[in-house]
């Protein structure tokens, strides 16, 4: 606990996360960076991005998804979620959505599997979610292309010799 009111500097991370506290969140972020956690955990083994992603907290969001550090596929203990499954699950489909593909452009990844071995995509209820169903699945296949590597892929396409220029030229 730091000296300041009660609360600590992880406290009210985890507190601006869960409000949508913009001026509580820069006041912390713009402290030293050693008088905080930016991936603290609390009892139930949330992170303040776990928070933010819950609650909807999208300015938040934006803010964290930027800091240096921060540990965007956190899995929390309790459920093995991270930020995205909850994200995913959120209720209004339009916010939903937007936090989904927030954290799937700052690197997120949608295959991660929770205790019960759901992905981001399980979590989202079926009725009202397809589009954003249908975007982490996009999501996960392009994530599964793009670990092959694209000159492996380049040079099988290559076989045939059309005249082009070779390595060395």
């Amino acid at each position: 606990m730091s000296g300041e009111e009660g609360a600590s500097k992880n406290e009210l991370l985890m507190a601006a996360a869960k409000s949508d506290n913009l001026e509580m969140l820069d006041e912390v972020l713009s402290d030293d960076s050693s008088s905080f956690d930016i991936n603290h955990m609390d009892g139930a083994g949330n992170s303040a991005l776990h928070y933010a992603a819950k609650s909807a907290s999208t300015g938040c969001l934006e803010v964290l998804l930027y800091y240096d550090g921060i540990d965007i596929n956190i899995v929390n203990r309790m459920e093995g979620d991270t930020p995205l499954h909850k994200a995913a699950a959120f209720e209004d489909t339009e916010t939903a959505l937007h936090m989904v593909q927030l954290l799937i452009m700052h690197g997120a990844s949608p295959s991660i599997r929770n205790r019960l071995k759901q992905t981001a995509a399980d979590k989202a209820p079926g009725d009202t979610h397809q589009e954003i169903k249908a975007f982490l699945e996009q999501a996960e296949i392009g994530n599964r292309f793009a670990a092959h590597d694209v000159r492996d892929i380049v040079a099988d396409n290559s076989d045939s010799d059309d005249g082009g220029p070779s390595d060395e030229e």
